[in-house]
């Protein structure tokens, strides 16, 4: 018996015995890699839920909250979101009586916005204003869904004075009220070279929303940064007042003249004004004072009255039919209200012409009759009564 021959060959038979379950173990363990690779995939590839995350708090949404029409535009509902921006919503148009499913408003203490379906049309006001709406246009329509209204999430920042953003890898949409954009950058601007410098100025904290602030430099002079803190305007003045509707800045020197600066730092009217202030949105119109004497500007900068007048508008005016008359006499000339010497008179808006000379004593909107009236020691008439009036007594005497 080949004893010896027999344990030989049973010797070189077990190397491949163990051979076989080592390349069983290997495949083994590639398949469980491969199956944990694709789980990782597959959940990677899952789609988080959408979440709102509003001034760093999560706010739960409903089906009704944000909605996405046929082209993918995403809207969120007003009235769900109003409250946790710092506004209550109201049914109707503002200062309007009856309800109106069409349009709302949304009001806090400094500001009020009103909103109407199928117009992508916004007005801004305050309760406390005494100039014309602002009006501003949006990139879309407002919505109208299951009676309730929605904004396209891309005009909230325009809107709302909001600063918004969407996470695609997180599925978050993050809303930022310039209330906590400002207490945000108050803690980031530490630097001493460069201060955040915003107050409780409503007007100019809106400038949150537009991705610039407000900042002084360590002597307390006032300038304009992005938020990569790029200098926009540089720090050389000691007041600034941001008008959000022009995107300008009304701002003044250590010597109190005033001037303004546009958005991208231009000076659009150089600092030699005693005050200027907006009196008018449509069209804009801004009342200067030199020598003690008032004037207008237009938009552009461009003096359309001189700085002769004791006032514009009639005393202590409240409302613009106490500024501004438009479609004088029946025609599309508008004209705004002059105080000189005690009397009242009318110039032109676009040329700067005189409408009326300061020849009245009173000049007063009659709601009742919808119509401007004039007074004189002699008489009270209608506007378009006395204009033509005049107008034919100079001619009268021009014949003569």
């Amino acid at each position: 018996m080949d004893l010896l021959g027999q344990e030989l060959n049973n010797k070189k038979q077990m190397p491949n015995s163990k051979k076989i379950v080592l390349i069983s173990l290997i495949l083994c363990i590639v398949l469980l890699i491969l199956v944990l690779v694709a789980l990782v995939l597959m959940q990677g590839n899952q789609t988080k839920p959408l979440s709102l995350i509003i001034d760093n708090n999560n706010v739960q949404i409903n089906d009704n909250t944000i909605i996405t029409n046929e082209n993918g535009i995403s809207y969120i509902s007003l009235q769900q979101i109003s409250e946790s921006i710092g506004y209550e919503y109201v049914r109707g148009e503002y200062l309007q009586y009856g309800e109106n499913d069409n349009k709302c408003y949304l009001e806090n203490q400094n500001q009020i916005i009103g909103f109407e379906t199928n117009s992508n049309e916004i007005y801004k006001t305050s309760s406390a204003s005494n100039t014309d709406y602002q009006y501003y246009e949006l990139k879309n329509n407002i919505i109208k869904n299951n009676e309730i209204l929605y904004i396209a999430l891309e005009d909230l920042n325009v809107a709302c004075n909001v600063l918004y953003s969407f996470s695609e890898e997180d599925n978050a949409i993050t809303i930022n009220t310039i209330d906590n954009l400002s207490e945000y950058y108050k803690t980031q601007l530490t630097d001493n070279s460069m201060k955040y410098a915003i107050d409780e100025n409503f007007n100019n904290k809106k400038i949150l929303s537009y991705g610039m602030i407000i900042v002084s430099n360590n002597v307390g002079k006032l300038g304009v940064v992005d938020f990569n803190y790029k200098t926009i305007i540089g720090n050389r003045y000691t007041t600034m007042e941001f008008d959000e509707f022009s995107q300008n800045f009304i701002v003044s020197s250590d010597e109190n003249r005033y001037g303004i600066i546009s958005k991208e730092g231009n000076v659009l009217v150089e600092l030699k004004y005693e005050d200027i202030e907006i009196i008018n949105y449509s069209p804009l119109l801004y009342k200067v004072k030199q020598n003690n004497k008032y004037g207008m500007l237009d938009e552009e900068g461009r003096v359309i009255i001189n700085s002769e007048y004791d006032g514009l508008g009639l005393a202590n005016y409240t409302s613009t039919t106490d500024l501004l008359i438009k479609g004088i006499d029946g025609n599309e000339q508008n004209g705004i209200i002059v105080y000189k010497d005690g009397k009242y008179g009318i110039i032109d808006i676009e040329t700067g012409e005189i409408i009326l000379d300061c020849t009245v004593d009173r000049i007063y909107y009659n709601e009742e009759n919808d119509a401007y009236y004039v007074q004189t020691q002699n008489s009270e008439e209608t506007l378009e009564e006395y204009i033509r009036y005049v107008n034919t007594t100079v001619v009268n005497l021009q014949n003569q």
